[in-house]
C-alpha cells in the first residue's frame, strides 16, 4: 500500500487540477458565450432596424386585408420600450400597460415575450405571424387589425431572452 500511496496522491491531484481547469474553463466559457441562434443585445442600429421591422411587418399584414398603414409614434415607441423592459422582469404580459393604462399614450397591445435564443428580428417575423394567422376570431390579430393610426414597438434583449411590445393609438 506504502508503493500506491504517493501514485494515488498525484493521480488524485491531477484529477483535482483538471476538475478545477475544467470548472473554470466552464464558467469562462458560459459566461462568455451567445447561443448560435441566440439574441445579442442589439445596438442602436440594430435597434432602430427592429423597430422599423416591426412597423413594416404590422403594416404589411394590414396591407394583406386592405387596411390603412399606421405611422410609427416616437411617444409609443417609448412606452412599447418600457412595457418591454418592466413586462420581461415581472414575467407577466401586458403587466405595465394594465399599471398604467397604456401610460396615458397607448390604447391597445400586443406584446412577444419571453423568447429565448432567438435573434430580435426573428422574434418580429415569427411573432407577428402567429398572431395575425389567429385570424379574426383571435385576440391578438383584432389588435393588429383595429381602427388605429399608430403604432410603437419596443424591444428589450436579456439573458438569451426577447421580449418585443407593439403598442397602438
Amino acid at each position: 500500500m506504502t508503493i500506491l500511496s504517493p501514485l494515488l496522491d498525484r493521480m488524485t491531484t491531477r484529477a483535482t487540477a483538471a476538475a478545477a481547469s475544467s470548472l473554470l474553463l466552464g464558467l469562462f466559457a458560459s459566461a462568455c458565450a451567445v447561443p448560435a441562434t441566440g439574441p445579442s443585445i442589439p445596438d442602436t442600429a440594430t435597434i432602430g432596424a427592429s423597430l422599423q421591422l416591426c412597423s413594416d411587418e404590422i403594416n404589411r399584414y394590414r396591407a394583406s386585408a386592405g387596411l390603412p398603414a399606421l405611422s410609427r409614434s416616437a411617444s409609443l415607441e417609448q412606452f412599447a420600450a418600457d412595457a418591454a423592459q418592466h413586462d420581461t422582469a415581472a414575467g407577466v404580459p401586458h403587466a405595465l400597460f394594465r399599471q398604467t393604462n397604456g401610460g396615458g399614450v397607448a390604447m391597445a397591445e400586443t406584446e412577444l415575450l419571453l423568447w429565448s435564443n432567438r435573434a430580435v428580428q426573428d422574434v418580429i417575423k415569427l411573432g407577428l405571424s402567429e398572431m395575425w394567422n389567429q385570424g379574426p376570431a383571435g385576440e391578438h390579430y383584432s389588435i393588429l387589425a383595429g381602427p388605429y393610426t399608430q403604432v410603437g414597438c419596443g424591444v428589450f434583449v436579456s439573458g438569451g431572452v426577447v421580449s418585443v411590445t407593439q403598442d397602438y393609438k
